[in-house]
């Protein structure tokens, strides 16, 4: 009897196995990752957001991890240390044009041993280790002449950024392929201990475009972000800036995607003197997408381009998402 009964539930697991795996799982739209850079690691940095993501009643959730290297050395400042973030949150449909969302963030630096990695990358593929090799590894320093009588160093542990995340968007045109979109995020980040103790309250809007067809999704997004007059990372900064980003999404097979992802920044730096800080953030994001029944998983990988000098060396992303219907 108790063999028939372990036979008969094998049976209906293999059955509802089959069948998930010919339903069609849910899109998520892009990734769940922002700019990694310096300055804009300690201050509002917009998300992009999909258009088509949510229908009505519809709520997305989610919890994430990074762990980042900065390496950042120049005749101006030099940045070197480690970062992680914990960030979860969620955003609700509250109808079919009408979506809002909140999300916390917490980052602070802890030794995550990303140095070793990154030299033997650089290694095999002949990039130059940017005097990387010529400093002890797992350090915690930052010096900015202009700014700051001596060198920070040793604040293992310390929090860069203690936030929450208010957001709203409203639908501004939809049809099968194309959604234009507007939102807004309220800022407030409370960071009272360490070297980088800081309040602010910040505000961006955004514009949100999505694209859809069969296995191919693109999404864009451009931001203004307005921040306090007061200095962030020892740095005093624009109280205006502009954030952009791409994000390509190809569904590989039924339950696998290939994501890619474009962020730029403006230079959040204020005043001359500062090189690359005053320069574009260009980073760009890789990352894999394993759908199952209502969730997913991404793993991403975030490199920066071209001013090698203005953003983390590289960041390694974790996030779970869930949808409830």
């Amino acid at each position: 009897m108790a063999i028939s009964r372990t036979a008969f539930m094998l049976l209906w697991w293999l059955s509802f196995a089959a069948q998930a795996e010919n339903t069609d799982p849910l899109r998520f739209g892009p990734l769940i990752a922002q700019s990694q850079a310096p300055l804009q690691t300690t201050g509002l940095t917009p998300i992009l957001q999909d258009p088509f993501q949510l229908k009505a009643g519809e709520t997305d959730v989610f919890a994430s991890v990074a762990i980042g290297s900065v390496w950042a050395p120049s005749q101006e400042y030099s940045f070197d240390y480690y970062h992680n973030q914990f960030m979860g949150g969620f955003v609700h449909a509250l109808d079919e044009e009408k979506r809002v969302g909140v999300w916390l963030q917490y980052r602070y630096a802890a030794n995550n041993r990303l140095d070793g990695l990154t030299e033997k990358f650089h290694s095999i593929f002949g990039i130059d280790q940017n005097g990387r090799t010529e400093v002890d590894e797992d350090r915690f320093y930052i010096y900015v002449p202009s700014t700051m009588d001596a060198p920070v160093e040793d604040f293992t542990g310390d929090p860069l950024l203690s936030a929450i995340n208010l957001y709203g968007e409203q639908t501004l045109y939809e049809d099968m392929h194309h959604a234009v979109s507007a939102g807004v995020t309220l800022f407030f980040n409370r960071v009272s201990h360490g070297v980088f103790a800081n309040t602010s309250f910040e505000q961006s809007a955004q514009l949100n475009y999505g694209y859809q067809r069969e296995k191919h999704r693109l999404t864009a997004m451009v931001s203004l972000v307005h921040r306090p007059d007061k200095p962030q990372h020892f740095v005093e900064v624009k109280p205006w800036g502009i954030n952009a980003g791409i994000s390509y999404q190809y569904q590989w097979f039924t339950h696998h995607e290939l994501i890619g992802e474009y962020l730029i920044s403006q230079g959040k730096a204020a005043g001359a003197g500062l090189g690359e800080l005053n320069a574009l953030v260009h980073e760009f994001a890789l990352g894999y997408r394993y759908l199952f029944n209502n969730c997913a998983i991404e793993l991403v990988s975030i490199e920066n381009m071209f001013n090698h000098d203005n953003s983390t060396d590289i960041v390694f992303n974790a996030t779970f998402r869930h949808r409830f219907l």
